[in-house]
């Protein structure tokens, strides 16, 4: 069969299609033939090996798995022993940030307990686009606090992987919403339904004379003093931290300052590939209130086109592989 593969930490540059060896469950996993897949910023990271401290985890010289691609949905090819819960034909979707990655290819060997089953009235391609980026803006948006109806929020970012879903459930939840992105994306961010569009390379956010009771930071550039500036009183802050450095601001100066300032200014520990995530976002898929935007479809032979799509920023909504 076919993988994307890469032997060592690195740009887009040291990804190869592959012809490796089918995979042959064990006890407890399952082989998933995969129907599409799509690319997250957590994919670059992982191609790059960053941060730095995660090589801990994926190897400290060179990743110890070669496979790439956490978003998957697909079909139950094959169940090892001792397995339960799933059978072959099954329609399943995972989030393979903690079970391994290894989504882009034609084949991948999974934990049983890391899939969920996918209802029949949603597509392998919505499927796909969802549960990495679709989980964190659930999550980053309940760290923010409940969101109430007529509630000014804020998405920093908005136009990426994940901004597309926070702004869509924000505004499933009745919220008045405002996304930031760069001035080529605010037309598509208007389609996701943002009542409001900010151009960050022309105005400053955190400068103005607006005031949001939350604020969700999925591009992590500014420091938590920044944003406290567009704070009402007893605001929520919380950032999608990118790297080692704003984590420790983050965790160590957000608190304090929330503290001194009557708001609530802090990060959230991240839980991949949860179901309850997975159930909600099928529930919003099939409500409508949700609508995961593709932006591109490349076949496996394509893959490094996909992942260059990816890194120029230039997508608007979800990157797909489709083997």
């Amino acid at each position: 069969m076919r993988a994307l593969v890469r032997d060592t930490y690195g740009p887009v540059d040291v990804l190869r299609l592959a012809t490796v060896e089918s995979p042959v469950p064990g006890p407890g996993e399952v082989v998933v033939r995969v129907r599409a897949a799509s690319l997250n910023m957590a994919d670059l990271d992982h191609l790059l090996g960053r941060p730095r401290a995660s090589r801990v985890a994926t190897g400290l010289v060179r990743p110890t798995n070669r496979g790439v691609g956490v978003d998957v949905a697909g079909t139950v090819e094959a169940v090892g022993p001792e397995t339960t819960g799933c059978r072959p034909g099954d329609r399943v979707w995972a989030d393979l940030f903690d079970a391994g990655h290894g989504a882009l290819a034609d084949r991948v060997r999974v934990p049983a307990s890391a899939l969920s089953p996918l209802p029949d009235h949603i597509s392998f391609d919505d499927a796909a686009a969802a549960p990495h980026s679709g989980s964190l803006a659930l999550q980053s948006l309940g760290a923010v606090g409940p969101i109430r109806p007529g509630e000014r929020v804020l998405i920093n970012g908005a136009g990426g992987c994940v901004g597309p879903f926070a702004v869509q459930i924000a505004k499933a939840r009745g919220a008045e919403v405002t996304a930031v992105d760069h001035g080529d994306k605010l037309d598509f961010l208007r389609e996701l339904g943002a009542d409001h569009v900010i151009d960050y390379t022309r105005e400053d956010v955190t400068r103005g004379d607006r005031r949001f009771d939350a604020v969700v930071d999925i591009a992590d550039t500014r420091s938590v003093l920044a944003f406290r500036r567009c704070l009402t009183p007893g605001g929520r802050y919380v950032p999608i931290v990118r790297g080692i450095g704003s984590l420790v601001e983050k965790v160590l100066l957000g608190p304090v300052l929330g503290r001194l300032t009557g708001t609530r200014m802090h990060a959230f520990l991240w839980s991949p590939n949860q179901r309850r995530d997975l159930d909600e976002l099928a529930g919003l898929i099939a409500s409508g209130a949700v609508r995961p935007r593709i932006d591109r479809r490349y076949g496996l032979d394509d893959a490094v086109l996909a992942f260059r799509r990816l890194e120029s920023g230039a997508a608007r909504g979800k990157v797909l592989v489709i083997p």
